[in-house]
Formats: C-alpha cells, sequence, structure tokens
C-alpha cells in the first residue's frame, strides 16, 4: 500500500479557492415598472394639489398686485421738498406736478429728476417714495458765488463758473458778490463758463475771501486772460497775473501798509513780476515822496502819474 501522505499535488491541479462564495441577490420591484394601486393614485394626486396650489398662489399675488395699483390709500397725497431756498414756488410746483394723482408703485420718478435738474440753480436731487402716499425729493442747490459781467448783462454764478441766471438792473443790489468781468458774446444759465481765465478768477476770489479784510461786493476781476488778470478795489488797479495768489496778496498788503504809512496814494499795483512790484501814486503835487514803496525783499518801482 502507498503511503500519500507525503505526496505533493501539482499546482495545475489545484482549485483557485478552497472557499465557497456567497452571493446576495436583491429582491424588488423591477425598474420601470408603473405603480398600481393606492400608491399610484397618491403621488398622482399630490402633483395635481401641487399645480393647484402654484397656480392659486400666483393669482392670489396677481390680485394683490391690482389692489395696490388701484388702492386709494396708495394714491399719492403730497411731495416734501427739502433744501430748495432759491428755486421759485412756480418752478417747484411744474417739477412736483407730475405726481398728482399717481400710484406710488407705478410713478416715474426719473422723469422729475430730470426736470429739476435742468433747473439751473439745482445742482444735484433725490427723489424717494414714503409709504403708503408721499414723495421725498431732496434738493442739492448751486451757491451764488460771484457775478458775471459780459458786456451785455449781469448774472448769478457758482464756484464752479456755472451760470445760475440772469440779473435785472434793478435786482443788482439783492446780489452783493464779488464780480468777474468777461468780454463773452454769450452765455446760457445752467452752462458752465469755459472763457479763458474764468478758473483762475474764481481761484483768486477764494483766496481773497479766505484772506479777509476785503469787501468782496466791491471787488472786481478783469479777466482778459490768466497772464493779465487784475484786481479792482476802491479805485486801484492790481495786476495780480496767474499761480501764487497767497504770496501776492501777501506782498500786496505790505507795499499798501507802507504806502499808507508814507502817505502816498497808490492807484496802481504790478505783482506779475515774480520778485519785484511795480507801483503807481497818484500826483498829490508833493515833492518829498519820492523814495520807491518797498515789496518783500526786493526793489519796487514807483511811477508818478495819474
Amino acid at each position: 500500500m502507498r503511503d500519500y501522505k507525503n505526496v505533493k499535488v501539482p499546482r495545475s491541479y489545484r482549485g483557485s479557492s478552497n472557499r465557497s462564495t456567497v452571493k446576495r441577490a436583491s429582491v424588488g420591484r423591477a425598474a420601470g415598472r408603473p405603480r398600481t394601486g393606492k400608491t399610484g393614485i397618491m403621488h398622482v394626486a399630490l402633483q395635481i394639489i401641487t399645480i393647484v396650489m402654484i397656480a392659486a398662489g400666483g393669482l392670489l399675488a396677481w390680485k394683490a398686485y391690482q389692489t395696490l395699483l388701484h388702492a386709494e390709500m396708495f394714491q399719492i397725497a403730497g411731495v416734501d421738498i427739502k433744501g430748495a431756498k432759491q428755486i421759485r414756488e412756480a418752478d417747484l410746483k411744474e417739477i412736483a406736478g407730475v405726481f398728482t394723482g399717481q400710484n406710488i408703485f407705478k410713478v416715474d420718478l426719473e422723469t422729475p429728476v430730470r426736470r429739476a435738474r435742468a433747473n439751473p440753480w439745482v445742482k444735484d436731487v433725490r427723489i424717494y417714495r414714503r409709504l403708503p402716499n408721499r414723495i421725498s425729493m431732496v434738493v442739492t442747490e448751486r451757491v451764488a458765488f460771484a457775478q458775471l459781467d459780459t458786456g451785455a448783462g449781469r448774472y448769478v454764478m457758482d464756484s464752479d463758473g456755472v451760470v445760475i441766471e440772469r440779473i435785472e438792473k434793478e435786482n443788482a443790489s439783492e446780489w452783493p458778490l464779488p464780480v468777474v468781468a468777461i468780454t463773452a458774446n454769450r452765455v446760457r444759465p445752467g452752462e458752465q463758463v469755459t472763457f479763458e481765465g474764468m478758473a483762475e478768477s474764481l481761484m483768486l476770489i477764494t483766496e481773497i475771501a479766505e484772506r479777509g479784510g476785503w469787501r468782496l461786493n466791491e471787488v472786481t476781476i478783469k479777466a482778459g486772460s490768466p497772464e493779465t488778470l487784475s484786481v479792482l478795489y476802491a479805485d486801484h488797479e492790481f495786476k495780480i497775473g496767474t499761480g501764487n495768489y497767497a504770496e501776492k496778496l501777501r506782498r500786496l498788503a505790505e507795499i499798501l501798509s507802507d504806502g499808507t504809512q508814507r502817505g502816498l496814494e497808490i492807484a496802481y499795483v504790478d505783482l506779475r513780476p515774480e520778485r519785484q512790484a511795480a507801483v503807481m501814486v497818484k500826483n498829490t503835487g508833493d515833492k518829498g515822496h519820492k523814495s520807491g514803496v518797498k515789496g518783500q525783499g526786493s526793489g519796487v518801482k514807483k511811477k508818478q502819474g495819474m
């Protein structure tokens, strides 16, 4: 008898695995099989109810919208205006008149904004709805800064050089402002004057106002060009030129003070040279006043005349 204990079995005769494999299978409803019975009916009913609720909600929303558009409580009852001081009452009524009888939700706000900005006094305007039935209009007006003298008429303008309105001769005293004199054929309210020398003139007026000591309503700026810019004040003419206004006004104050101490009646000062000034005094018949009026750290040329 053979002993099989020590016999090796070739690898090719062996099985791939000695373990038994167990597979699990899930048995369920076949995919794509239509639902039947109570479950299918409930599903369809739920879909129908959802559609009906959406349609009902849309209808209610539409009804509510129509109610808002026609409800009397949302008809505009008035306009509250803030910031309007110079705008005429008739102009305000014309701007606000577009709101009369309108529904607060339906009214167009852009049209009155454009209408308001067309007024030369209006720099900016904001319009809001105030529920349930009022409109709020906040106006930023232009501030009268100077008079513009074109030779053909006078106008009020702001610090940006925007023409606001024409000044009638009988109302000139109502605008005690410095004057900028230019030669211009045509200017229109609401438009900005871009004439050469205008920006420099406005800067000079600002510097004069900040310095103080001047009666601004007696100041006239001759704005032929930036290089020939001059100030007429109390029967004096001061040639200023362009730029460095703070320093030039300081030198001018020194010259006028020195002339007062010497008893000189100064009629003309040219401050356009950087380090000296030309001064003309009125001829008083006194031969003793022949010495020059001194400016800042430099000689000042003196002329007799006038």
